[in-house]
């Protein structure tokens, strides 16, 4: 009977150990077959080389202090900076262990890691690290010219092709557009009409606005213009002449320029106006688009005498008796060279008239007063009340500064080392706010900014 009494307690005592221990075999089970599916994944978006990158791995229902991780083994390339082991929190409870590393590699390419040896609870593992694709610094760059057409061509200025891009037939509409990489800035956005051909400026974007983007660099593609170009005479086109003052994220600037290629433009397989039969120029069919383009923007080479020529007519304008006609004869040249219909001038006769009209009334008013015609003397009280208002409105205006551009930069502040605010075409009026040396501050609509009076026409 003892006999059997000590066995059954045994087996009692061995059997409540065993349902002790059961839970704990349970959980780590299941923890162990989790272990084998963790990957440390990286947190960077982008992984540039030459900068610190954070690696993470989660090991779920673990407390840091049951976790024990082996210095990675890195390839000579990659370097290891420092690791960090928490808790990781999860709707504000403790779920698990976060182990964080930082890692720099040096080189742009492609990565496999040795896995991370870690131990959990006195058990190894090797979790293995997702894949790694590291890209050059954009920061260590230098700025990038890109064309990309619509037909899928795409070209930049660090890779030359000599032979023809591609092959369209005169007249054709070619349509591109100007990006910039590794670029932090745009400033002088120019370019140059090409030779027997029409060449529209669809667009420009916020970049060539002179603003800094900000000093985190980026790797993408920034769009600077998007332009139509319309080759009309056979033969080889070279690309047109477009360039801009790009500035690194490194703080220097470089003119990046249009790549010197070209395309193959083929006789014309379009049916033009009628025309001679001696006639073999497409200069027939560019009057023909351009009758039809009415609407159209076409950037023409304006010089800086069509500038004095526009600043002579509104000159005109302002001190005409009839400005009707030197307003239409103004408009008719902007349209001629290629620019939107500006602000018309004030008009100085008639606010002198008005001047004299206002004093004389008020004299006359006087005079009725003395007299005592209080009738009169009350008519031409409110003569006065509606002359002056009406006096001083056109006075101002008259008074304001104005000037025709030459076109170019305008700068933050009168010095030419200065950011670009924004960059503005060659034959636009602006007011004149103030002068100092040789710079002038001007407005040009919501855009106000320094420019170098030499560039500035004054409208007298």
């Amino acid at each position: 009977m003892e006999k059997q009494r000590i066995g059954t307690k045994l087996g009692i005592r061995i059997g409540l150990l065993i349902f002790a221990l059961l839970p704990a075999d349970i959980v780590f089970s299941q923890s162990f077959s989790e272990m084998h599916s963790l990957q440390v994944v990286s947190q960077d978006s982008v992984i540039y080389s030459g900068k610190e990158s954070l690696f993470m791995l989660i090991i779920p229902s673990v407390k840091p202090s049951d976790v024990q991780v082996e210095t990675p083994s890195l390839p000579a390339d990659v370097s290891f900076i420092s690791m960090r082991r928490t808790d990781y929190v999860e709707n504000g409870v403790q779920s698990g262990t976060k182990i964080d590393l930082w890692l720099t590699f040096r080189t742009a390419k492609e990565f496999s890691l040795l896995p991370l040896k870690i131990k959990v609870r006195n058990r190894s593992y090797s979790i293995r690290f997702n894949d790694i694709t590291v890209v050059q610094d954009p920061s260590t760059l230098a700025p990038c010219f890109i064309i990309m057409f619509d037909n899928g061509t795409e070209v930049n200025n660090t890779r030359w092709i000599d032979k023809s891009l591609f092959t369209v037939s005169a007249g054709d509409k070619i349509r591109f557009t100007v990006f910039v990489q590794y670029a932090v800035q745009v400033m002088k956005f120019e370019w140059t009409v090409p030779k027997d051909a029409l060449f529209t400026k669809i667009r420009t974007y916020e970049i060539t606005e002179g603003k800094p983007r900000g000093k985190e660099s980026f790797s993408e593609r920034i769009p600077v213009g998007r332009f139509e170009w319309q080759p009309l005479a056979s033969g080889t086109a070279a690309l047109p002449e477009i360039h801009f003052t790009a500035t690194a994220y490194n703080g220097s600037r470089t003119v990046l320029s249009c790549p010197g290629m070209h395309i193959t433009v083929l006789p014309s397989e379009k049916k033009t106006a009628p025309r001679a039969e001696s006639d073999d120029s497409y200069f027939a069919y560019a009057f023909t688009e351009a009758a039809k383009a009415e609407t159209d923007k076409v950037h023409m080479a304006i010089s800086e005498a069509d500038c004095e020529e526009l600043a002579l007519l509104r000159v005109k304008e302002r001190h005409s008796f009839f400005q009707r006609k030197a307003a239409a004869e103004r408009r008719a040249f902007e349209k001629k060279i290629g620019l939107t219909e500006g602000q018309k001038e004030p008009d100085a006769p008639l606010s002198f008239f008005l001047l004299a009209a206002a004093v004389i009334c008020a004299l006359f008013t006087v005079v009725f007063f003395f007299q005592k015609k209080r009738k009169f003397a009350f008519i031409g009280v409110a003569a006065v009340c509606i002359l002056f208002p009406c006096t001083f409105v056109f006075v101002m205006k008259l008074s304001a500064l104005y000037g025709v551009f030459k076109g170019g930069c305008i700068h933050s502040v009168p010095d030419e080392s200065s950011g670009c605010v924004t960059l503005m075409d060659k034959g636009q009026r602006v007011r004149i706010e103030e002068v100092t040396g040789k710079w002038m501050y001007v407005q040009y609509g919501s855009i106000g900014g320094w420019i170098s009076s030499s560039s500035v026409i004054i409208i007298k």
